[in-house]
């Protein structure tokens, strides 16, 4: 088995697994100053801003142009696995 074929396999039983990740104070203070500096890069026009959100839009519409390809094959193998984990 590849690399990439275990690494799928780990991703698809990734959905029906439960967890919950606690975040300690300097997780939670490095979080919120990421998220006032996005915003303040915003607020002033920043060109670095402007690309990081031309290529998140490029990501999701790759990411739906997967989905659309891929649909009718990964609705099957969802099915599957949520019958295996009734």
């Amino acid at each position: 088995m590849t690399i990439l074929e275990s690494y799928l396999k780990y991703i698809q039983n990734e959905g029906y697994k439960t967890s919950m990740t606690k975040r300690g104070r300097t997780q939670k203070t490095k979080s919120t100053a990421g998220t006032i500096a996005t915003s303040l890069a915003r607020k002033k026009n920043d060109p670095q801003y402007r690309k990081m959100i031309m290529y998140k839009q490029m990501y999701i519409k790759q990411k739906k142009q997967l989905q659309a390809r891929y649909k009718s094959k990964a609705m099957a193998l969802a099915r599957q696995r949520a019958m295996k984990h009734k």
